[in-house]
């Protein structure tokens, strides 16, 4: 197994966080709330393999998604960094620290839980749809936007693809390694590992949202043995973006809650 070196940007001082994306996602897209937490924490965004601005490679499971960022951590001094993950960045940032407890300090979830989940057909219905564009016929953005609404007819989805969407010398492509995505789906929705992790730990999950149910509280008590959750009022699954003011303050109270507890 190979890891990959990620691409990151770092904001503030003081104590290491490390952020992890979800799916479709990069670093970029926690800027506002790394900026809201700069002035306490020494603010780590890192992309993850086959996204943003990190290399291309083969395989999507959790094994390589986890060593990619074990890898960063050791190339960076980061000895127990307090690790946030969202989504497919929750799932990654679980399995860092079920397999290697002592190099996360404290973890903190956002909308995922250990569990693996059965909504394929969604997730590949947005890959398809993105590697339908034609690209290289010079289309416009707007084009871009008008074409994949009829495939992802939500604007909010549709731009938070089209920002994965670069122009070099006048011709688009996508940051995103689809044909990897695409074929590592599989992968993405499973989540393959046992262990325990006994430092403190905080789920966020959003009110509206159906990635954290009440039939998958067991699978993180199991797993996690000094873990607490939180559920954010009208927040789906993008809850850092659609309550970002919730979100952040949760995330303090928790951190701030832990400080000599880790």
């Amino acid at each position: 197994m190979t890891a990959v070196a990620l691409h990151h940007q770092t904001l503030g001082a003081g104590p290491p966080l490390v952020i992890l994306h979800g799916l479709f996602g990069s670093g970029e897209n926690w800027r506002t709330f790394a900026k809201s937490m700069a002035e306490q924490y020494q603010v780590w965004l890192l992309d993850l393999r086959n996204h943003g601005l990190s290399p291309h490679a083969p395989g999507m499971s959790y094994r390589e998604l986890a060593e990619d960022v074990r890898t960063f951590l050791d190339a960076h001094t980061l000895d127990a960094p307090t690790v946030l993950g969202h989504s497919m960045g929750g799932k990654t940032a679980m399995a860092l620290a079920l397999q290697h407890p002592e190099r996360v300090r404290r973890l903190l979830v956002a909308d995922i839980a250990p569990v693996p989940y059965r909504h394929q057909s969604e997730h590949r219905k947005l890959i398809e749809a993105m590697q339908a564009l034609p690209l290289a016929s010079g289309i416009t953005r707007s084009e871009a936007d008008r074409l994949l609404a009829e495939a992802v007819p939500e604007w909010s989805i549709r731009a938070f693809l089209l920002k994965n969407l670069v122009s070099e010398n006048g011709i688009w492509r996508w940051r995103l390694n689809l044909s990897a995505l695409h074929a590592g789906l599989g992968d993405i929705l499973e989540f393959p590992f046992s262990g325990l992790y006994s430092r403190p730990t905080l789920f966020i999950g959003g009110a509206r949202s159906h990635y954290i149910l009440p039939e998958y509280h067991g699978a993180i008590h199991e797993r996690f043995t000094q873990n607490r959750m939180v559920l954010l009022k009208e927040a789906g699954h993008w809850l850092h973006a659609e309550q970002p003011d919730a979100f952040r303050e949760t995330v303090q109270a928790f951190l701030q809650r832990t400080e000599h507890d880790a």
